[in-house]
């Protein structure tokens, strides 16, 4: 799965709930933020179940300090749910 294309996809539905500084970054802090990146996720990542998605977010999140530039995020979530599938092959 190609990071880019998450990274594409519309991100103004949570940067303009943010103050200024803070847009182009994940925090995990409200319940619509989580939501879009379940969402995301789940369009890119169509095989995983939605548990598997919040666990990868959740080891996302648990893996800095917040908030975490949005690339980097989306990179540790994906190399949790790729890390997931090459177990399970």
């Amino acid at each position: 799965m190609s990071v880019q294309k998450i990274l594409n996809e519309d991100w103004s539905l949570i940067d303009d709930k943010k103050i200024p500084e803070h847009r182009g970054y994940i925090s995990c802090e409200e319940v619509s933020e989580i939501d879009y990146l379940i969402a995301v996720f789940r369009k890119h990542y169509p095989t995983k179940s939605e548990i598997e998605i919040i666990y990868a977010i959740a080891a996302g999140w648990r893996c800095s300090s917040s908030p975490k530039p949005r690339q980097q995020f989306i990179e540790a979530v994906s190399s949790k749910l790729f890390a997931r599938e090459a177990m399970i092959a």
